[in-house]
């Protein structure tokens, strides 16, 4: 049970940010000279870790803030604010998250202090604006204009506060702002706040996602002008990255609130407007790849696969974490690999590989700079020290740790992921198992062979978990040939018989059209085996990632390329469904069901419902076809 403390009273700001300039004690290992910070290279992590946290608390801190890019007094403030105030909000929020991580391992009052004060800083980023729910990017203690509110950004955007005297505060807050912040505010009330503090993130959560609802799922500035990225609303055109964030920050604040309004909105936005599906694709393949949006994309799915017990939609989830794994695996983003091995275990995404990275983390800087920056009147030339913090390599140690994936001695961990990601052993293996009962069967959309759209009972049954590969299909038939390359890809060009043969040998059979179906679609009525919107990149490899995304289109119940692989035979002939009065000469005991549609189709055969047609004794169609089986349950 977390440990309680002694309610205190909320002080006045001033006295918060009095509070906040207090001296640290230095830490046991002299660290090297700042000129070899962010230290690479280092393989003691922990060790790192104290000095690049010591390092942004003593010049990154404005506050309560993490600042970005300051320039160091004596060429700047002595308060750290003459520095890129727009991302101000966008660091502190995993900031706070890294600070979380850190007391939920060590149990240690300092940090649960620092914390503590990361979130008053971000509750005056509310405040500060005069308007319940409406957030700031950044703020800073002056009651005039100072030179780097020129320097970057937009200066139009800073604002003298009026609920607050003596403050100045930058505004037109971003997604990047809304879903850094709930993002950072969610892991602190999950891991370190205690009751009191709780109970205030409740309250700045409720105020700042019901604004969100109130202006028509969009970010509103004080002005009641929508911000330049700050648009999820279903009518307007947005790209599919803002069907997901929303989904996050409706998501975060119905587990820190519990009020109801909240997963209604959630649901609506799933339901009617079909963001979950939308979600799915959040990670565009299409260049410029972007790594803000990467962490954006994160931070959403790291709430939404924590707190969604719908397997339905935390199948979705999974897709969109998958499509995101497809271009990072081969980075060095390791606060992702953390995330996405929690929830995949299976697939191994932290590694020796991911503490390489953070020995040799290289993901800030310190600088001395000649430059000439932005202002009235013709450019300022500003020479000094610039510093960028390191709450990243923070976010992504101490989430490592957290997670069990990574040891106090740096050694890979064995991770704790939750229950229903933890992988369990085949009965037989290489097949899934597929429970019993009703599911949606056929479709009323499609060709007139699929209806009616209907409920279909089947018994529960085991099926493969891809289609037979040229290399189990020369363990039954020693005379096949294929090249090694291939070995692992479907068999095909296989007749019917060939097909019930394999089956037969395996002890196992071809499944029944229902079966199948059952398979591909779960009990949802999904018209893909993902979900039900289709991107040509679940069939076939992308120009940018050269695969394709197989592992994100995988059915609910884990068997895949039942979409875009090969077409695949079935038990069953060809016939029309009960209640279908069509006529079609294809019908009766002529042609056997082929079902899944290969990449080379058009994406409306790639849909679950669609049947095609085959004569059992065609060895070359011209169509792709292969097969897989199934075993019935015992």
């Amino acid at each position: 049970m977390q440990r309680e403390r002694k309610s205190v009273n909320k002080v006045l700001p001033v006295l918060i940010l009095t509070v906040l300039f207090v001296t640290y004690q230095a830490i046991a290992v002299t660290p090297p000279a700042l000129e070899k910070y962010p230290y690479p290279g280092y393989s003691d992590l922990a060790q790192k870790a104290q000095w690049l946290q010591q390092d942004l608390r003593r010049d990154n801190l404005q506050y309560g803030l993490v600042m970005p890019r300051v320039l160091l007094p004596p060429a700047g403030n002595a308060d750290h604010s003459s520095a890129h105030q727009e991302d101000g909000g966008n660091r502190s929020g995993p900031y706070l998250a890294a600070l979380s991580f850190q007391y939920a391992v060590t149990q240690d009052d300092k940090v649960q202090k620092w914390a503590d004060e990361t979130f008053a800083a971000i509750e005056i980023l509310e405040k500060v604006t005069g308007v319940p729910g409406c957030l700031a990017r950044s703020f800073n203690l002056s009651d005039k204009p100072q030179r780097h509110e020129q320097w970057f950004f937009f200066p139009g955007e800073w604002h003298q506060s009026t609920s607050m005297p003596g403050y100045r505060w930058l505004g037109d807050p971003s997604s990047d702002t809304m879903t850094n912040l709930l993002y950072g505010l969610s892991v602190y009330y999950d891991l370190a706040a205690d009751q009191e503090h709780k109970q205030r993130v409740r309250t700045l959560v409720d105020r700042v996602v019901t604004r969100e609802m109130n202006e028509g799922m969009r970010i509103v500035d004080v002005d009641g002008k929508m911000t330049l990225w700050g648009n999820y609303n279903p009518h307007l055109a947005h790209e599919t990255l803002n069907s997901l964030l929303p989904l996050g920050h409706l998501k975060i604040a119905y587990h820190i609130t519990g009020a109801e309004r909240f997963q209604f909105k959630y649901m609506q936005l799933i339901e009617k407007y079909g963001y979950a599906d939308q979600a799915i694709l959040a990670n565009s393949f299409k260049p410029p790849s972007v790594p803000w949006d990467t962490k954006l994309g994160m931070e959403a799915l790291y709430h939404l696969l924590s707190y969604e017990d719908n397997l339905s939609l935390r199948d979705k989830y999974l897709a969109s974490l998958e499509r995101y794994w497809m271009t990072q695996k081969k980075r060095n983003f390791v606060a992702f690999q953390v995330t996405y091995n929690h929830f995949v275990p299976d697939n191994h995404g932290f590694s020796k590989k991911s503490i390489e990275a953070l020995v040799n983390w290289n993901g800030a800087w310190r600088q001395h700079r000649d430059e000439w920056l932005r202002q009235e009147g013709g450019p300022m030339h500003v020479v000094g020290t610039w510093q960028e913090p390191a709450q990243e390599f923070l976010r992504a140690y101490w989430s490592a740790r957290y997670y069990k994936l990574l040891t106090a001695d740096n050694k890979p961990g064995p991770g704790n992921p939750p229950d229903w990601a933890r992988p369990t052993k085949d009965k037989y293996a290489g097949m899934v198992f597929v429970p019993g009962g009703k599911f949606i069967m056929g479709s009323n959309i499609g060709d007139a062979d699929e209806y009616p759209q209907r409920f279909v009972d089947v018994k529960p049954f085991y099926i493969d978990r891809f289609e037979v590969s040229n290399k189990e299909y020369a363990s039954f038939k020693a005379n096949h040939k294929y090249w090694p390359e291939k070995a692992n890809e479907p068999v095909l060009n296989v007749n019917w018989y060939d097909a019930v043969a394999y089956a037969k040998w395996a002890g196992k059979r071809l499944p029944t059209e229902a079966e199948w179906e059952k398979a591909a679609r779960g009990t949802d009525g999904r018209k893909y085996p993902w979900g039900n919107i289709h991107d040509m990149s679940f069939a076939e490899p992308d120009g940018v990632v050269q695969e394709a995304a197989w592992r994100a289109g995988k059915s609910p119940y884990g068997a895949y390329w039942m979409a875009g692989g090969a077409w695949e035979w079935t038990a069953d002939w060809y016939r029309p469904y009960p209640g279908n009065t069509t006529f079609s000469p294809a019908y009766g005991e002529k042609y056997k069901v082929i079902r899944g549609a290969s990449r080379f189709a058009d994406p409306s055969m790639q849909r679950c419902a669609h049947r095609y047609y085959l004569d059992p004794t065609t060895h070359v169609s011209g169509y792709p076809v292969g097969f897989r089986c199934v075993k019935d349950a015992e």
